[in-house]
């Protein structure tokens, strides 16, 4: 028995979705899941043979690299400074 493509595509939603989300987005039906593939080497998702665009979100502006360069380098100072009091390289 092989899969018929065309119809799985034509019932790709449910028709029902909860109030709350955007006007056009509804729930997928079981039958739809099989539209998402996955590559078996770059661990990469697929939606009906098209890849599923992901990015990152989260970018820091100059203030805040800034702000975690000085708390890095801080870190590391207080670890040296620790590191030389327990080896004694300076006296107390």
């Amino acid at each position: 028995m092989s899969t018929d493509w065309e119809e799985i595509r034509k019932m790709i939603s449910s028709g029902e979705r909860p109030d709350e989300w955007p006007e056009d987005v509804y729930a997928m039906s079981w039958d739809s899941l099989a539209l998402l593939g996955i590559h078996s080497k770059e661990r990469k998702l697929y939606w009906d043979g098209k890849e599923i665009v992901t990015r990152n979100v989260v970018r820091l502006g100059t203030t805040e690299l800034w702000l975690a360069a000085i708390a890095s380098l801080s870190t590391l100072g207080m670890f040296i400074l620790s590191v030389g009091s327990v080896f004694g390289w300076w006296p107390d």
